[in-house]
Formats: C-alpha cells, sequence, structure tokens
C-alpha cells in the first residue's frame, strides 16, 4: 500500500508540480484521503472524480485505473483550458472556470487493440512506444496476435526461445505500466488434434506465458477449415482452459476466443448457437460484424449476441491495411454506431503494421470507446493530427487527407472524403500544395523520426505525385498554346517521375514479409493524373505528328473497325439502341446496305487504360459474355467490367476481358465467349 501511495503521489508531484502552493488530495475509493468526495467517485470501474480551485486539487479514482486517468487529466487541463466535451460530467464552480468539477468514465470496459495483421510484426520498440500512447489515451487492452509470430501459431506448441521471452516479458511490465492488459493469444486450429495430449499442449504453453507475468489469455480459431473448425471440440477446450488453467489462478481474467465463423457473411449451420449454449458464458466471443471488415452498428450486435448468448467483444478490422497495402489508412474513423456501448463486451481495432501510423485511428477509438455517445469523428481527427505531429500539423493534414479510401478490394469497404481540398482550389495550386507540405514533412523528421520514417514511401509519393499533376498542367497548357515542343518535353519529364515513383518500396530490407508500393490519393488525385495523361495525348496525337516516338504505342489506336474471324464480319445484326440482351454474331457476306452494323468503335479509356467496344450504329457496348447490355439503365457501361485488352500476334490480335472480368474471347457457334481459350481476330479499318 505504501509502495503505491508513493508511486501516485510521485505522479501527482510530476503532473501538478507547478501548483506549488496548493493542496494535493489523491486517493482511491476506500482511501482515508479521499473519504469526503466517495459520493462523488463513479461507481463504474477506471472512473475518476477531478476537483481543480486556485487552493485544492482532488483526484479520486473508483479504483487504481481511475486515479491514473484522473491524474492524466489533471495534467492535460495544467497544460491547455478545459475541454468540456472531451468529459461526461462537467461542473463549472465558478464564472472565470477557475474553480470545476469533473466526473468522467469509460462507455465501454475493454478498450483498446489487437495486433491481428498479416505482413510485418511490429518491432519492440514499436510496442513499448504503443503501450505509453495507450495509458495516454486510456486504451486498457492490448492482444498480441500477429499472424506472423510463429510461436503464436505454426509452432504454438514450442515454447518461445529464451531471448524471444524476456522481450515478451518487457512488453508485459511495459504494457502494465500503462494500465494496459497484455492478452497473449494461441491459434492452435491449423493442427489441432482434439486429444488430451493437445489440451495439455496448450494448458502447458499459457503456463509458460503465465511466468511472464500474463494474466489474460484468447484462443484463436480464425482463418481456417477442417477438423479445427470444429465448434463443439472449440467449446471444449475453452471450457477445458478454464477448468484447468484459469480457474487455477485467482489473477488470470474469463478467456476470449476468436471463434472460426467471426462474422455474419461468414456463419452458417449451428457454429455459433453450440459455441453459445456449450461454452462457458464467461468466455468472451469475438466477432468483425457483418463481414470481415465491417463498421459496427446496433443492429449487428443484437443479432449476434442473441446467437452466442453473451455480449460480443468486437475485433474491428480497421485500420488494418493487410489487403490493400498500397494504401495507408489515416483518414476520419466513422461509421461505428455510437449506442452499443451497453451490447459490448470489449471493443479491440486491429491496426495497420505501421504502428506510428496506425495512431492517427487508434487516438479516435480511445475516444469512441471512452465517451461513445459524444464521439465526434471530424474532431477527434483533427485532434490526433495536432498531437501526432505538432510540428507539421498542416502539412501533415494534407498528408493524412490524401491517404483516405481503400481502394476496391474484396471486402467491399469504403472510406469518404479523401483528397477533401481537390476541387476547391485551381489544380496547378492543389499540386504545389503536394509538394510544399510533402517537403515540409521529410525536412520534420529529426522531431518525429519514428513516424516519419513509416510514412517516407507514402510523403515521396505525394511529393511526386504533385510533381506529375504539375507536368500534366504543363502539357494542358502547352496543348492550349499549339507549343507541341513544350508538350513532348513536359510528357518526357512526366515519364521520367513515373519511372522514380516505381522504385518507392515500403518495407523493402531483407527478410520483411510484405513490401509495399505505396499509392497516394489513389481514388481522386492519382486516377485523374493517370487518365488526362491518356486524354491528352491522344488529343496530341490528333493535331501532331513530332515526338510520337515518345509515347506508349496503343496495340489499336481508336477508331472504327471490322473485328473479323475466319473471314466473317462480327455483326450487330438486330441493331437498336434501345434493344436489351441479345449479341453480335459472325457473318460471312459484308453488309453492303448499312454498313455501320459491321463496325465497331475501339476506343481507349483513360479511366483503365484499357479499350470499350460500342457498335457503330446504335452505340450499344459489348459486355464481358460477348453480348450487348442487358439493360442499359440497370446495367449500364461499367469500366470496371466492360474493358478489354487488345494483344497483337504475328496471326492477328487477341482480346482479354480485363478489369474484374477474367476471360478472352473465342468463338463458338459464330458468336463470341468468354473462358480459358482464345480465338484470334483480325482488326481492319473500313
Amino acid at each position: 500500500m505504501m509502495k503505491r501511495c508513493a508511486f501516485l503521489l510521485l505522479l501527482l508531484a510530476v503532473c501538478l508540480g507547478s501548483f506549488a502552493e496548493v493542496r494535493k488530495i489523491v486517493g482511491t475509493a476506500g482511501d482515508k484521503a479521499v473519504k469526503a468526495y466517495l459520493k462523488k467517485i463513479p461507481q463504474q470501474a477506471e472512473g475518476f472524480y477531478l476537483k481543480v480551485t486556485p487552493k485544492e486539487t482532488v483526484v479520486a479514482g473508483r479504483d487504481e485505473s481511475g486515479l491514473f486517468y484522473g491524474l492524466q487529466a489533471a495534467e492535460d487541463i495544467q497544460k491547455s483550458q478545459i475541454q468540456k466535451s472531451k468529459y461526461k460530467e462537467v461542473n463549472l464552480l465558478d464564472e472565470e472556470g477557475t474553480s470545476f468539477e469533473i466526473r468522467d468514465w469509460p462507455s465501454v470496459a475493454c478498450r483498446g487493440v489487437i495486433e491481428g495483421f498479416y505482413g510485418n510484426p511490429w518491432s519492440h520498440q514499436d510496442r513499448l512506444r504503443q503501450f505509453e500512447f495507450y495509458g495516454k489515451h486510456r486504451l486498457n487492452i492490448y492482444v498480441y496476435g500477429p499472424k506472423d509470430d510463429p510461436y503464436h501459431r505454426a509452432h504454438w506448441r514450442d515454447p518461445y526461445p529464451e531471448a524471444e521471452a524476456a522481450k515478451l516479458k518487457e512488453l508485459v511490465e511495459a504494457a502494465h505500466k500503462n494500465r494496459v492488459q497484455f492478452v497473449w493469444a494461441i491459434h492452435p486450429g491449423g493442427d489441432i488434434k482434439w486429444n488430451k495430449q493437445d489440451s495439455l499442449a496448450v494448458v502447458n504453453k499459457l503456463s509458460l506465458m503465465y511466468g511472464l507475468g500474463i494474466r489474460t489469455f484468447a484462443v484463436f480459431f480464425d482463418d481456417i477449415g477442417g477438423e479445427g473448425a470444429r465448434a463443439e471440440k472449440q467449446a471444449g477446450l475453452m471450457n477445458y482452459l478454464t477448468d484447468n488453467f484459469v480457474s487455477k489462478h485467482k489473477d488470470v481474467e474469463p478467456l476470449i476466443i476468436c471463434p472460426t465463423q467471426y462474422n455474419k457473411a461468414w456463419s452458417g449451420g449451428d457454429y455459433l448457437s453450440i459455441l453459445g449454449t456449450q461454452m462457458y458464458p464467461e468466455v468472451r466471443i469475438m466477432w468483425t460484424g457483418n463481414s470481415v471488415v465491417d463498421m459496427i452498428e446496433r443492429d449487428d450486435m443484437e443479432w449476434i449476441n442473441a446467437q452466442i448468448k453473451r455480449k460480443a467483444f468486437i475485433w474491428l478490422n480497421y485500420p488494418v491495411n493487410d489487403y490493400c497495402q498500397s494504401r495507408l489508412l489515416m483518414g476520419k474513423t466513422y461509421g461505428n454506431g455510437l449506442d452499443i456501448a451497453d451490447l459490448v463486451s470489449g471493443f479491440c481495432s486491429n491496426p495497420m503494421e505501421y504502428a506510428e501510423a496506425s495512431k492517427v485511428s487508434l487516438y479516435s477509438i480511445a475516444d469512441y470507446c471512452w465517451n461513445m455517445p459524444a464521439y465526434d469523428a471530424e474532431k477527434s481527427w483533427e485532434n490526433a493530427i495536432a498531437e501526432l505531429m505538432p510540428t507539421s500539423k498542416e502539412a501533415f493534414r494534407l498528408f493524412c487527407d490524401n491517404n483516405v479510401d481503400l481502394g476496391k478490394t474484396a471486402h467491399g469497404l469504403r472510406r469518404e472524403g479523401e483528397s477533401s481540398g481537390w476541387g476547391k482550389v485551381p489544380n496547378d495550386h492543389y499540386f504545389r500544395a503536394l509538394v510544399t507540405e510533402a517537403d515540409a514533412l521529410l525536412a520534420d523528421s529529426i522531431s518525429q523520426p519514428e513516424m516519419l520514417r513509416e510514412i517516407k514511401p507514402w510523403v515521396e509519393t505525394m511529393r511526386l505525385l504533385g510533381q506529375s499533376g504539375l507536368q500534366v498542367f504543363y502539357m494542358q497548357r502547352a496543348l492550349q498554346q499549339k507549343d507541341s515542343i513544350g508538350f513532348v518535353a513536359h510528357y518526357r519529364a512526366l515519364q521520367k517521375l513515373e519511372e522514380k515513383q516505381k522504385g518507392i518500396v515500403s518495407r523493402d530490407y531483407e527478410g520483411s514479409v510484405v513490401k509495399a508500393k505505396p499509392v497516394v490519393s489513389g481514388t481522386v488525385v492519382t486516377p485523374w493524373v493517370k487518365a488526362m495523361t491518356v486524354q491528352l495525348v491522344k488529343d496530341y496525337k490528333h493535331l501532331y505528328s513530332y515526338g510520337l516516338e515518345f509515347f506508349p504505342q496503343q496495340a489499336v489506336e481508336d477508331g472504327r473497325y471490322y473485328i473479323m474471324y475466319e473471314g466473317k464480319f462480327l455483326t450487330d445484326v438486330n441493331a437498336s439502341p434501345d434493344r436489351d440482351g441479345d449479341f453480335p454474331v459472325f457473318v460471312a457476306e459484308a453488309d453492303t446496305v448499312n454498313p455501320q452494323r459491321q463496325l465497331w468503335n475501339i476506343e481507349f479509356v483513360p479511366e483503365t487504360e484499357r479499350f470499350k467496344i460500342t457498335n457503330a450504329q446504335d452505340g450499344r457496348y459489348i459486355n464481358e459474355l460477348g453480348s450487348f447490355w442487358a439493360n442499359k439503365n440497370t446495367k449500364p457501361y461499367n469500366a470496371e467490367w466492360n474493358t478489354y485488352i487488345f494483344t497483337k500476334t504475328p496471326e492477328g490480335y487477341t482480346i482479354q476481358c480485363a478489369g474484374r472480368a477474367s476471360g478472352n474471347w473465342f468463338v463458338e457457334d459464330d458468336r463470341i465467349k468468354n473462358g480459358k481459350q482464345s480465338s484470334v481476330f483480325k482488326i481492319k479499318a473500313p
């Protein structure tokens, strides 16, 4: 007790050192020092009461964590004016605001981070810095489960080597110092045998980790199949571990399980109900939402809680980017319901392998979990930027603003608002800002070395994007001024920038699990630069012959052509702009009455850098099935599906369905089919 009080008084002295003449009262509920304030202390775990007047400062916590957070609140207020919206209850005791009371407590009991991504695990120093950040921002749980740690997954039965175990022990101590539960997760499902020997092997491994100071444990069965995915066996193991390990240690928290069916889209059969009814109710069950990558709302929670007969423990797959590795996710954290605190047993965010960059979102996760009803995504994002990069705030804000969306992925999650300033100022101004602010960030590596070390490849990419955009702007101006020499010069300068961009790689070191090619503003500005470049080159080719050797040669130049197979003409036999669902066929005779039906507009599409094919008579496009549109209103032209790659061969051309539609064109029964085999076509100008 004396040791704890001495530590807390020392922390108070550090936090409130400038108030030398102020009376200081500090303690937790039950301590004599704060007995007079007992009714003011929130009943909730980790809650605190803070009173500040010119003569007195009182910090009283419901427990030691509450006191820890109360002391931090006192320090924050000492540094700046009180922000009433930051706390649940604020009572001003005078008109000047120099005297006030605060009562505050968390919305969610377990709030934190799960290191559960694929790719390069965080370094030892990454994790130490993370725990300091968690302590400061009132995140109280960290789940250790990096997929590429062999002693977590592939070699789960084996003990950590001595050196690795010593590092883990240091991490556990650092986490606990910052009031963070260190949860160690084991992933046995890939090769577990449902027998006594392997059950004992799990107990033995948990016992070894207990010896390192770990007091909370998780068992993962995610991303597996076969025998390891049997619900009744998983439930039986969790019950066995509870009886033979957890219950034998008074200081061990209830277990956490990540089930095989960890989201609604992957659920089926009686798997979830078996876990809910056969597994001890104290075991917490992780859940990612309606899909693998999803934001969580009240309806989602009500559905899963009914299945598992308990409150789900949320594993939020954001801002993790292991499935969109070229993008950093630095935008606002929004989309989770503000009314789900009473339906969750915990809320953890799965971050990026970039530990420092992840803090932009984790700052907001902390805000959200502490005071869910009052959470403001915009304000939290702005505050995170100001705290994480105070010496280059505006530059960092522009950087984050241009690294928001995930792009098109199999999981479907998108983020709005990328490059929010685009279109609000002239394009050349925006591009110059990208260059200027990237330079400012690169120059700030001394004051923010860890953050800049991580994001540097993307900062350099942002700089090159700005420079490339300026060259496109100069090309556009040269074309307007009929300056062919200038146009070609700027295009060649753009090519050099593109080559430099190709050489930028993140995590480009020996032993790296994943190496990423950075993309900045991949949804807004980068596509504009690419599309405008293609369009300007097309426009230039129509006007000038100078310097054409410097431009890419298209397999087919834009124009109207016959598409022929074995001497037959591809023909729109039922030409009509309002007709749906039919298909073109190859006919032997040339149409001399209405040749437009046999002519095809082949057009290079800047957005995709692939070709679109439409009939010259009625304008209908050919879709990925070799047919005309199924319905021009409900299924209009889609650049993801309805574009093609032409490849020139000695015999003619092959045509490949591109984008999301794979396969090659081949001819069967005089019509186009899509498949693995391919036919060779003649492309002839009329």
